[in-house]
């Protein structure tokens, strides 16, 4: 029995709450969700702070960023900040609540409407910004609908953006900049988060130039912009305080088809050993935030928090068929 099917069983005997066992059927096992548990996730905790808090148009007031004018205590303060906790509780466009922020989101892309944050006015007296609103709007959509036709226009102007950029095996930063500078490109830098959800789950790229920018994106020392501060390819155990923000890394890359492929290497089999670490041993994992990273309804029983965290990793892990990953760990 491989490494990786222990620790799935582990996790499926200590996952206790709705979404635990919701991401454990789903994403993990690949299963269908059992009608108890989907009916249950309704009346949970996390779900309802979303419920709660969304719009009637279907966001959650601002989209990017923060409307420092509000008045009262918010779970969430911009709308990505919802759809990025929906994405984490693997909620899907099948939810009447995330459909919602699925048809706005289009209505955005399609210029039907805009966003009410304010205009960012930089050098181009805010040109550049309200170019890019459609790139990120596209962005988030792909993460819930990555075939919607409304997003294929951006993610081929991103295509050959990126084409430009690798036609040598080196990014090229100029090359990169003049099409954003002229608004022939998508006005975003290429090592920010956006860029890379918009050609993930789809085969838009070739595995020549998915790898360049991968390899680019892994070895990159200030990480992903909007995500983490260090090289991905920087392995963290979990003891330390980035190791969820390394995590979050991970998850952005991990639609990728090239993603096990980086993944084989090293990471994949230290990950394996963190799991083995947190279920034979009394780990001290550094401080959570109050609300993302977490599937269990209440973080008291001393199992809540190993259960979430394996079930994380497990979500990463799983993604890796592309480098045969799975493969490596049998026997």
């Amino acid at each position: 029995m491989s490494k990786i099917q222990n620790s799935i069983e582990y996790a499926a005997q200590i996952a206790v709450d709705p979404f635990q066992k919701h991401i454990l059927q789903k994403e993990v096992l690949k299963i269908p969700v059992e009608t108890e548990v989907a009916e249950s996730i309704h009346r949970s905790k996390w779900y309802r702070q979303l419920a709660d808090e969304q719009w009637e148009d279907g966001s959650w007031g601002r989209f990017h960023s923060m409307d420092s004018h509000i008045t009262g205590k918010r779970k969430f303060v911009t709308t990505e900040a919802a759809l990025r906790r929906m994405h984490e509780l693997a909620l899907t466009k099948d939810d009447s609540m995330v459909l919602k922020s699925v048809q706005l989101m289009e209505r955005y892309v399609r210029g039907e409407e805009t966003w009410s944050d304010n205009v960012e006015k930089h050098h181009d007296n805010g040109k550049s910004h309200l170019h890019s609103r459609f790139f990120l709007s596209a962005a988030d959509l792909s993460q819930f609908d990555p075939l919607n036709p409304a997003i294929l226009p951006y993610r081929d102007i991103c295509v050959k953006q990126l084409e430009k950029a690798f036609a040598t095996d080196a990014f090229d930063e100029k090359a990169w900049l003049n099409d954003n500078l002229d608004y022939t490109g998508i006005c975003l830098e290429a090592y920010m988060v956006y860029p890379l959800w918009l050609v993930q789950n789809t085969d838009c790229l070739s595995d020549e130039l998915q790898r360049k920018y991968l390899n680019y994106i892994w070895n990159r020392q200030k990480g992903i912009y909007y995500i983490s501060h260090s090289s991905v390819s920087q392995k963290l155990s979990l003891e330390d305080k980035g190791f969820t923000t390394w995590l979050s890394a991970l998850e952005a890359l991990s639609g990728f088809s090239l993603f096990g492929e980086f993944m084989k290497d090293s990471v994949y089999d230290h990950l394996i050993s963190e799991m083995e670490r947190l279920i034979k041993s009394e780990i001290s994992l550094p401080p959570a935030h109050p609300i993302t990273g977490h599937y269990a309804e209440n973080w008291r029983d001393k199992n809540a928090r190993k259960s979430d965290m394996l079930l994380r990793i497990l979500r990463i892990l799983v993604k890796c068929k592309g480098g045969n990953c799975l493969e490596k760990t049998a026997g």
